[in-house]
């Protein structure tokens, strides 16, 4: 007899905690609609200096940005880029 009691005490705990719980329980976790996956998330940046327009240019094309441009700060050029 002690035995039986013994095998089944942890089903009915189990089963007690998800009495308790209620049926969010055994709910699959949900997803958060104002998060931002990792393909839509953009990520900015600023590279350089450069020697010249033409060699910022050229990093920015090369570079495979979704968009970039060139600026000249006390004589360097940067490259800002925004990938996706």
């Amino acid at each position: 007899m002690y035995a039986k009691i013994v095998k089944l005490a942890p089903v009915a705990l189990v089963t007690a905690g998800l009495i308790l719980a209620g049926p969010s329980a055994l709910a699959a976790p949900r997803q958060q609609s104002d998060a931002v996956s990792v393909l839509e998330h953009k990520t900015s940046g600023k590279k350089g200096p450069y020697p010249s327009k033409s060699s910022c240019e050229a990093a920015g094309k090369s570079g495979h940005y979704k968009s970039y441009y060139c600026q000249q700060h006390d004589h360097k050029w940067w490259l800002y880029y925004t990938t996706k």
